[in-house]
């Protein structure tokens, strides 16, 4: 097999990830698509590919085999589906989409095409988050205790307010702070402490001029029995933190801080030796040559992508009812 041909369409983000497919082995990019043309074709330019206005071009193109979707949150299932059932694969940035009806019908598509749907959840592919979900799966820091899922970032009315104002709409972002900011960790919380029980969720609005949330809280029961939280909020002065907090009865990690930090009760001090990373792909598109190529398992494919909007849909659901406790 060939080099993987792939297009990426949306360049706000776009243009800082078609570096990824520029640099990843066994990858070539054949288009960048934009509705921008003067934008699409500077970028085309910069990395000496073909560039398109509208996502039909790069469909009809045979060269291209797999389509690195990032546009706004709300149009990810339709574009999605669109590519996979004119034959390409799909990776599409996080999240999935903005409701779960969206999700499923992006799963069906998926099954009935029988190509590959990849979600972006790039914090899932970062070396500790590796080590992370390695030492929760392998038992490391014993009996799980708690899980929590934190962001205090800044975003001025202005970053709402750009791009159409899209960021901070139910219909095209899906929420607020949670939805947007959050979810990267959301996922990756979720991920490596595993099914959800139950949440009970609380979100407000205090400082933009949004119709979503700019600070949400949300309570989590695992269905391990550990306890879990999840705190995103756009309303500190300046970008501080973001990262998880997790531990069990023999240890622990915590990424909130300038460095992350694992901790591990005296007589477990060795099992920080036995941290590895789970995949070799650094990235979802080395993650899908890797698939194309070699069989490898999508990180995070259809079924697992879903699992953060499920969750945080719960999470906006017990909101409205005043925190009272959705079950998933």
């Amino acid at each position: 097999m060939g080099d993987i041909g792939f297009s990426v369409v949306g360049l706000g983000m776009g243009k800082v990830r078609a570096p990824e497919v520029v640099q990843a082995e066994g990858a070539r990019l054949v288009s960048v698509v934009d509705m921008n043309a003067e934008l699409a074709e500077q970028i085309a330019g910069e990395h000496g590919c073909k560039s398109a206005t509208n996502l039909e071009e790069a469909l009809a193109d045979p060269a291209v085999d797999v389509v690195f979707i990032l546009t706004p949150s709300g149009t990810h299932g339709d574009l999605s589906i669109q590519a996979l059932e004119a034959g390409k694969h799909v990776i599409t940035t996080k999240p999935m989409d903005v409701t779960l009806a969206k999700c499923d019908e992006m799963i069906a598509a998926q099954r009935k095409t029988g190509k590959l749907l990849s979600v972006d959840f790039e914090e899932r592919y970062s070396e500790t988050n590796q080590k992370l979900k390695f030492a929760m799966d392998h038992g490391l820091f014993g009996t799980p205790v708690l899980g929590e899922a934190r962001l205090k970032w800044y975003r001025s009315q202005a970053y709402y307010d750009a791009g159409g104002g899209w960021r901070g709409t139910w219909n095209m972002d899906g929420g607020g702070s949670l939805a947007n900011q959050s979810i990267h960790w959301i996922d990756v919380l979720q991920w490596v402490m595993g099914p959800v029980n139950r949440v009970w969720g609380r979100t407000r609005v205090m400082a933009h001029d949004i119709e979503t949330e700019d600070i949400g809280q949300a309570m989590i029961e695992f269905a391990s029995g550990a306890f879990g939280g999840i705190l995103g909020t756009t309303t500190f002065p300046l970008d501080c933190f973001a990262g998880l907090q997790v531990h069990g009865a023999e240890g622990g990690y915590i990424s909130t801080r300038p460095e992350p930090k694992w901790f591990f009760i005296e007589e477990c001090a060795d099992r920080k030796e036995q941290l590895q990373r789970t995949t070799e792909a650094r990235n979802s598109v080395e993650n899908m040559v890797s698939a194309l190529r070699d069989g490898t398992p999508l990180l995070c494919d259809a079924e697992e992508g879903r699992k953060s909007i499920e969750l945080l849909t719960a999470v906006y659901e017990s909101a409205r009812q005043d925190g009272k406790p959705v079950s998933l």
